[in-house]
């Protein structure tokens, strides 16, 4: 039985390391982007998803406990998926009015 304690608390130090690394990884990603969200002709929604998902990640509260990450990663990506989205189709408009 100690042997299933110790080994299940190997697991979830492992788990809690791999989702803090991925939620690093996501956050300096959207950090990455800094200056594109912010240039003036950037929508609003993309700059208001931008600081949300970020203020979200440093804050410390949080939808589920911290040591689980799981909503902290999933609020980074959806913030990083849309603000790149947005940003690549404001793109996609400046090049065809040129």
């Amino acid at each position: 039985m100690e042997s299933l304690w110790s080994t299940l608390g190997v697991v979830a130090v492992v788990l809690i390391i791999v989702f803090v690394l991925i939620a690093l990884f996501l956050g300096i990603k959207l950090v990455r982007k800094h200056r594109q969200v912010h240039r003036p002709d950037t929508p609003v929604p993309t700059k208001v998803a931008y600081w949300l998902s970020l203020i979200y990640t440093v804050f410390p509260f949080d939808l589920l406990p911290d040591p689980v990450y799981f909503d902290d990663i999933v609020v980074l990506t959806g913030g990083l998926i849309y603000v790149s989205r947005s940003l690549t189709k404001r793109t996609r408009e400046d090049r065809q009015l040129d």
